[in-house]
């Protein structure tokens, strides 16, 4: 009601806030969607803020990703670019552990051996124990922990298409240190248009064995 009064329609508000209209519709008709596209929807109508504090003792727990969320296929022309990127490091075997409609597998260096699991078509990563010298995919992001885990004890070169904070928790920095690996590059990219739009950066990341402890920061291509 308050976008209307305001004579907004869904797609002005979505182009205001570098979002897509779905996602402005979720939050209009289910209050669904992520915290930073609701507190811009809310700063952009002049609605108060849309959060209270809990009781205290209390702890604010962010709900399970259900597995649908997950389900977010690279576009093609994404994973030619992220591919192209890495192809002058890359010899070797790949397995990209959760290939979907096989938008990496296409884009992989043609000399390289591939590989692929995908759990919707029998073949699950976690039973995978072949070493391999790349893991390379757009993991799905509620499970990033767990790849990454199976990743480090299968290859020393991993390099998941993730948002930053997902990849640099304390304790995803522990574990990679605690297993010999560093991050590498960290390549900046812009989030498609038809993926969820959460404000967080999104980059590839280059997870190595071995690592000295630098680590690159670049742009896609450069």
């Amino acid at each position: 009601d308050r976008r209307k009064a305001m004579r907004l329609t869904q797609a002005e508000v979505a182009a205001r806030l570098d979002l897509s209209r779905p996602v402005i519709i979720a939050l209009e008709r289910e209050m669904r969607g992520e915290v930073a596209s609701l507190l811009a929807y809310s700063r952009l109508l002049g609605l108060r803020s849309p959060f209270v504090l809990a009781k205290k003792g209390r702890r604010l727990v962010p709900a399970t990703n259900p597995a649908a969320a997950d389900r977010v296929m690279t576009p093609p022309v994404l994973a030619r670019a992220v591919c192209a990127h890495f192809a002058p490091q890359m010899q070797g075997s790949v397995l990209d552990p959760a290939c979907g409609t096989g938008a990496f597998l296409d884009a992989f260096p043609p000399d390289m051996e591939m590989h692929w699991c995908e759990i919707d078509e029998g073949r699950d990563f976690f039973d995978w124990h072949e070493r391999v010298d790349w893991v390379f995919t757009n993991p799905p992001w509620s499970r990033l922990a767990d790849f990454l885990s199976h990743a480090m004890h299968v290859t020393d070169n991993i390099v998941f298409v993730a948002p930053y904070p997902n990849l640099t928790t304390k304790a995803r920095l522990r574990r990679m240190h605690a297993e010999g690996f560093g991050l590498a590059e960290i390549v900046r990219l812009d989030t498609p248009k038809e993926w969820p739009q959460s404000g967080f950066q999104l980059v590839a990341a280059w997870i190595r064995r071995g690592n000295d402890g630098n680590c690159r920061m670049s742009e896609l291509g450069g």
